[in-house]
């Protein structure tokens, strides 16, 4: 009895030894795999630890980084971009587990740019996938260069004279449209005229399409692309949204799963009665696209993409309807962002406006007569205008390149490790004032051919720069100048605002917060320094 109570007691104590043990284990073992969690982060991140020690940045936490700092409106987020950039040296940035660093300096930037190291647009181009897809704009390496060897001769300079018909067709639609807000003292916004002129030219020069959005009071796409803009620019910054499955249940609880459906529907209608057309022509052998005004016939991009999938290129219907979203963006939205915005320069500075419209009058007197690619480029002061317009606000205000290895910048001689993600950023690096003094007024005389001289090649970057830097930037010039030089021939410009009253907002482009306010007048068709 003795031996078998010991025994008992013995039982006892393991077994209560063992549910101890079982608790305390469970409690190690989650310290442990927390532990080593942390670990293997810490070193996974090493190589870019020791070069985060070296730099200045935004408060960060444990995983999620420095995504807290930009929460908040599209206006407060553009806020926290340029703290991130305060200085222009190379700051580092956490966003979880990827490292950032800001490139500010000229001279950085063109290594970055230039380099064959650099040219992958980071991951979190794949946000951007819902939008515009994998076009140009944010294909991987491997598809872009695929896609910009095919698509680059359709972007020939030699090839703009074939456009200005239309740019000269929409422009004076838009005139005629304006009238009805002669004589009013409300101020109107030039987006909602501007967006529809130059989806209108878009789609008629890169599409042959005859949108003819001028006539119609709504613009679906041009709404559904700002809302899609915000959205996915928004995901960046929250990287509880990373996930796929978490960021489409959070559309739907929104209410906004149909946001990327009505943003396709027009690319999605012009591809199908382009392709539609495009085979008619090809069995009758007839070449049924001409332009009337010069009997020339109007090779369009989707032309082209059509003809090169019919040679071979295989290009997929999700990939044209890539690049067209892609064209109607960049040809669209950010050429009315900068003519909406040159346009209420020229209202809060009246005496660079006179100036411009002087030139105006040089080259076409008080006359109507249809703007030629030669006219263009006797309109040297407004296109320093322009260029002006574009230094202080870039349409594109944050772009991304990955490193695929490292490279060293001029900064500290400093190397990047592979994975770093640089942050390139057009509006503070345009706001260097060693390289434009009193950076924040808008001064057209920065692009005056001695100025540019004295500048590095890098230091304005609104069309961003290197191998993948925009093609349709010579497209985009020439099509502002005439619009501008339109509407300038035929209406005053004015408003009631301050440059300091401007408010910027930050998606997949940069914008005014408060849209573009001004009121016309009928322009008094005579030089101003006659009435001087």
């Amino acid at each position: 009895m003795e031996g078998s109570h010991d025994f008992s007691t013995t039982s006892k104590h393991s077994a209560d030894g063992i549910h101890m043990t079982s608790t305390e284990l469970t409690a190690y073992t989650s310290i442990s795999f927390i532990v080593v969690l942390w670990c293997l982060h810490k070193w996974n991140r090493r190589h870019f630890e020791r070069v985060a020690l070296k730099m200045t940045g935004l408060s960060s936490y444990p995983f999620i980084g420095s995504g807290l700092e930009f929460i908040g409106t599209p206006q407060q987020v553009m806020d926290s971009v340029f703290k991130l950039f305060n200085g222009f040296e190379p700051r580092k940035l956490w966003l979880t587990s990827y490292f950032f660093v800001t490139i500010s300096k000229p001279e950085d930037l063109q290594i970055i740019l230039n380099s064959s190291k650099a040219l992958d647009k980071s991951k979190f181009y794949n946000f951007f996938k819902n939008t515009v897809g994998e076009g140009l704009f944010s294909a991987p390496v491997h598809k872009w260069r695929q896609h910009r060897r095919l698509i680059a001769p359709v972007f020939n300079a030699n090839l703009l004279d074939q456009f200005f018909p239309v740019f000269n067709e929409k422009s004076r639609i838009l005139i005629e449209n304006l009238k009805k807000e002669l004589g009013k003292t409300q101020p109107f916004d030039l987006s909602d005229y501007i967006m529809k002129t130059n989806l209108d030219i878009i789609c008629q020069t890169a599409m042959g399409y005859n949108l003819d959005s001028q006539s119609n009071k709504e613009s679906e796409f041009a709404d559904a692309l700002i809302k899609a803009s915000e959205l996915d620019s928004m995901r960046i910054y929250k990287p509880w949204l990373y996930p796929d499955i978490i960021f489409s249940i959070y559309r739907k609880i929104m209410g906004l799963q149909n946001v990327y459906n009505r943003l396709h529907k027009l690319p999605n209608q012009v591809i199908r009665e382009m392709k539609e057309k495009h085979a008619q022509k090809k069995m009758q052998n007839n070449n049924n696209d001409i332009d009337a005004n010069n009997g020339k016939r109007l090779k369009v991009f989707l032309d082209t993409l059509l003809d090169l999938n019919e040679a071979g290129a295989n290009f997929s219907d999700e990939e044209i309807r890539d690049e067209v979203v892609t064209m109607m963006i960049g040809g669209s939205e950010t050429s009315t962002i900068t003519d909406c915005f040159c346009i209420l320069m020229l209202a809060i500075h009246p005496e660079i406006q006179d100036k411009v419209y002087d030139e105006i009058f040089e080259v076409f007197g008080d006359g109507d007569q249809t703007i030629t690619i030669e006219d263009t480029t006797k309109l040297v002061y407004l296109e320093q205008c322009i260029r002006e317009t574009l230094r202080l606000y870039p349409t594109a205000p944050l772009l991304l390149r990955e490193l695929q290895d490292n490279v060293k910048i001029h900064s500290d001689n400093q190397t990047l490790p592979k994975g770093t993600i640089c942050i390139i950023s057009p509006i503070c690096t345009h706001h260097i004032p060693e390289l434009y003094p009193n950076p924040w007024s808008y001064n057209p005389d920065n692009f005056d051919a001695e100025n540019v001289n004295k500048r590095h090649k890098y230091s304005f970057i609104a069309f961003s720069g290197g191998p993948r830097g925009c093609l349709g930037y010579k497209h985009a010039i020439v099509s502002m100048k005439v619009l501008i030089s339109t509407f300038l021939r035929n209406y005053s410009v004015h408003t009631d605002i301050k440059l300091s009253d401007i408010k910027l907002k930050l998606d997949l482009l940069m914008r005014s917060s408060n849209g573009y306010p001004v009121t016309i007048r009928p322009r008094d068709r005579r030089p101003t320094y006659k009435k001087k």
